[in-house]
């Protein structure tokens, strides 16, 4: 029994990381297949780990990485050397611009922000570490976004984008031309778009592989007349470099 279970706990694991390794997602007979399982065992497994939030299931029916790992991942964050090194990069970054800096991840249609660095100025961007905040309206959504295919993006949001303000994107196709210009520039936006009086400017951080793993923002009070976006994408672009070094 006793090697039963640790096989049965190794099959799990193989899954796990099989899955995490597909960002395109994977069917049922894609798992069987690859790892030589019984769709029944298969299923028991899969049907598990979704209901514990480390698998989820997307819209086009095909299982996708969830969130608890992530979860679980970024214990080992607070407590290693990235974790302190990202904390160092974002102070550096708002030492040069001085206004408040993010750093985020995509979790199905939200950003979730990991760290935050403010700014010295009375009047500035009202957030916090651990947040939610729906992708479409923020530069960092769209930066993250940017990593996506054309088809995955419309696949995600068949069921319609939410408008958070008046100046909220709501159209698709908006959507999907600005995500080419992020991908042709490097640099996302949002005019005021999740929080009325602020704008932002994000980058993509990407993994050696090149696939875009965190994304990293600036944000600005409308009220500040005197800021200047192209003044802040130096400083932002080296920012973003020091992260992709290590990860």
């Amino acid at each position: 029994m006793e090697v039963k279970n640790h096989r049965m706990l190794e099959k799990a694991l193989q899954m796990l990381e099989y899955i995490a390794n597909q960002p395109d997602g994977v069917s049922l007979i894609d798992i069987c297949s690859q790892l030589n399982m019984a769709k029944s065992s298969a299923y028991t497994l899969l049907m598990t780990f979704v209901n514990m939030g480390y698998v989820k299931k997307s819209t086009n029916n095909r299982f996708i990485i969830g969130m608890k790992p992530f979860e679980i991942g970024s214990k080992f964050i607070e407590n290693n050397d990235f974790s302190l090194y990202s904390r160092d990069v974002l102070k550096e970054l708002v030492d040069i611009v001085d206004e408040t800096a993010h750093l985020a991840v995509l979790d199905g249609l939200d950003v979730v922000y990991l760290s935050k660095c403010d700014c010295s100025h009375v009047v500035r961007m009202s957030s916090s570490v651990g947040k939610r905040i729906p992708a479409h309206a923020t530069a960092l959504g769209k930066a993250l976004l940017s990593g996506k295919t054309d088809e995955e993006i419309r696949d995600m949001y068949s069921g319609g984008m939410r408008k958070i303000t008046p100046k909220t994107i709501d159209s698709i196709d908006i959507l999907l031309q600005q995500l080419h210009e992020i991908r042709q520039t490097g640099f996302a936006y949002e005019q005021e778009e999740s929080t009325l009086g602020v704008q932002c400017i994000a980058v993509p951080v990407k993994k050696h592989s090149g696939s875009v793993y965190l994304g990293l923002s600036l944000s600005v009070p409308r009220i500040r007349k005197d800021f200047n976006f192209e003044l802040m994408k130096r400083p932002l672009l080296e920012a973003k470099l020091r992260l992709e070094r290590v990860l």
